[in-house]
């Protein structure tokens, strides 16, 4: 029997070995979400435009500014104009920026090593087809959701009167 609770205390009682090791408190941890998953993602295309991150990110351009604007004064990123399209504004990660995205990625493999070391190759190949079919629900949820969500904004305009 699939107990939800079990799983969810679980998770809460163990976070803080994931989440809080010794190796977390030596980065910079005076990041946002926003601002790790903006470095990351520089990092996975090596170039984005606001429009890019804005999207990526889920949030209004005034926010993306905000948290660019922070990178780029603490060296991580840089704007730069774009080589096929002079116009256009890029963002690139810095070689702080590039050693950072690294430090992150380097702690989670660790993790992520000491989760599947002892498993059989079956059991991690099984591992994957879970995980990518959660991955796969979730983002199916979440755009259903979406979807619903645009569906019930209510669009027509009201007269407000005024005195």
């Amino acid at each position: 029997m699939f107990d939800i609770e079990t799983i969810v205390n679980l998770l809460i009682d163990n976070a803080k070995k994931l989440f809080f090791p010794e190796e977390w408190v030596s980065l910079d941890l005076k990041f946002s979400k926003s601002e790790i998953f903006t470095l990351i993602y520089i990092s996975k295309k090596n170039e984005v435009t606001m429009t890019e991150l804005v999207e990526y990110i889920n949030s209004p351009m005034s926010t993306a500014t905000g948290i660019v604007d922070r990178l780029v004064k603490n060296g991580y990123i840089s704007r730069e104009r774009s080589d096929t399209d002079r116009r256009i504004v890029v963002l690139k990660l810095t070689g702080e920026g590039t050693r950072l995205v690294n430090s992150i990625k380097e702690i989670i493999s660790k993790y992520l090593s000491m989760i599947v070391d002892d498993l059989t190759e079956e059991e991690k190949r099984f591992i994957m087809e879970i995980v990518i079919k959660i991955m796969h629900n979730i983002q199916t949820k979440l755009d259903a959701g979406k979807a619903d969500f645009e569906d019930k904004k209510d669009t027509t305009i009201k007269e407000i009167p005024i005195d």
